[in-house]
This record gives C-alpha cells, sequence and structure tokens, in this order.
C-alpha cells in the first residue's frame, strides 16, 4: 500500500453496504477518466484495475454488475463479503493527465502500469493468465521492490514567505510538469509517511503564469515542524497533480 502511495496514488472513497446491497462514495474525482484505481482492505492491495471511462461510472459497474459482467460479479461478491465482515474497503487512484509523452506519442500512464502491478503485487482478487503455484513467489505489497521514477525531483529554499504562508512557487523551465489554474494537488508530507493534504494550482499569483502550489495551514504547519527558515525542502514531482515533499 505505501508503494502505491509513494507513486502518486490517492485515497477518493471507500465501498460500504446498506439494505440494497454493496454501494461506493467518492470524495472527489467523481468524472475523472484514464485512471488507475485499486481496492485496499486494511493495508493490503485486493484489486487493481483501470478505466477510460468516467470513474463514477466504473464503480457503477461493480455496485450493480449486469448479469453478464462475469468480472463485475466476481468482485462485487469479493466486496460484499469483506463488508459483512466489518472490514473497511478503500478506493485509491492514480490520474493520468496526458502530460507524459514519447516523442510526439502520449503515454497512457493507467495502462503502461496497470500489468506491472497486478504482476508484481499479485492482488488477491485479480485472475492473472498464470498464477504461480509457489507461495515464495507470491510478492507481498510491503516487500514490493519496484521503481517508478518520478518526473522531476525540485529543490525549494524555505525562505520568509515559504516558510509562513503556506505555499511555494515552480520556476519557469519546471512549469510544464503541472497541471491547470485550479486543478486540486495532492501534497504528501514526508518521503515515508501517508499524510497527504489537498493543495491547489494557483497559476494567476504568478505574471508569468507558473504554478504556485497552495498548501495552505496544514503545509505551513508541517514545514514549520520540520525545518528552519531558508533550509532546502526537496519536491518529488509524482505527476501533474501529485508531489512529494521531504527533507
Amino acid at each position: 500500500m505505501n508503494r502505491l502511495i509513494n507513486i502518486g496514488f490517492i485515497s477518493i472513497g471507500h465501498w460500504y453496504t446498506d439494505d440494497s446491497g454493496v454501494k461506493f462514495k467518492l470524495f472527489s474525482h467523481h468524472s475523472t477518466k484514464n485512471v488507475l484505481y485499486t481496492f485496499i482492505s486494511n493495508g493490503v492491495v485486493k484489486y487493481i484495475g483501470k478505466t477510460s471511462r468516467q470513474l463514477n461510472q466504473r464503480m457503477s459497474g461493480y455496485q450493480n454488475p449486469a448479469p453478464t459482467q462475469t468480472t463485475n460479479i466476481r468482485v462485487n461478491n469479493k466486496i460484499n463479503t469483506l463488508l459483512r465482515n466489518n472490514d473497511r474497503i478503500d478506493i485509491f487512484i492514480l490520474v493520468d493527465n496526458g502530460l507524459l509523452k514519447y516523442g510526439n506519442f502520449n503515454i497512457n500512464l493507467a495502462a503502461g502500469l496497470e500489468d506491472s502491478l497486478i504482476q508484481e503485487i499479485n492482488p488477491g482478487w485479480n485472475i492473472t493468465e498464470k498464477k504461480s503455484s509457489k507461495k515464495n513467489q507470491k510478492i507481498k505489497d510491503n516487500n514490493l521492490d519496484i521503481t517508478v521514477p518520478t518526473l522531476k525531483t525540485l529543490e525549494i529554499k524555505l525562505g520568509y514567505a515559504y516558510y509562513n504562508q503556506g505555499f511555494f512557487n515552480i520556476s519557469k523551465p519546471n512549469s510544464k510538469f503541472f497541471g491547470n489554474d485550479k486543478m486540486a494537488i495532492e501534497i504528501q508530507l514526508g518521503k515515508s509517511s501517508t499524510k497527504i493534504i489537498s493543495g491547489y494550482i494557483n497559476r494567476t499569483a504568478n505574471t508569468n503564469g507558473t504554478p504556485r502550489i497552495m498548501g495552505g495551514k496544514e503545509f505551513r504547519d508541517w514545514v514549520q515542524k520540520n525545518f528552519t527558515q531558508n533550509e532546502i525542502m526537496k519536491v518529488n514531482i509524482l505527476s501533474p497533480v501529485s508531489v512529494q515533499l521531504y527533507k
């Protein structure tokens, strides 16, 4: 689970049951397309999938599977069994903003990562062509050893404004790595921490249109707790809407 968070997966909802059966609740990204999603229970990755449709439409398939949708029926049953045992099931996603390219071609991040993650993590609800019968070949998520490179790592000097006002700016050469004005951005506080806060990208504060990452009070408090003024803060750019901050 932690490895998925470290490459940019964010928590956006959970599954629950009521009198009518299995239900999902999304706190954000309802209409986001081209995402890699995962269902996690008690820190264990249960299922990994991708969708080119809106996320709420894909989740609806698991909530109300049609009679011919065998995968949706199977996963619905798995979800229902866990929830009846009072186990929590969280929904995490990795957003593909279409900014990764190879030459002139866009790279579909979700499609490119899905097979590798399923092969390495071997989630219990995914059915692959070949499941190894040797127990020692099943790799547990917390021991997963894969490397997914960040888009870039930046160094930010925490001068007076950055140290006290809950934001930091991105230079013009690095502007292309970030999303558009007013887009939400997930900010992971610490390299091994699971603490993730929500901020947003402001491209109007600077006259040249470069991003200002607005983290607010939670970001300011974390900075003041972990750094002294004028220290260097490192920024791993995980995606155009996800960064990891550390010392």
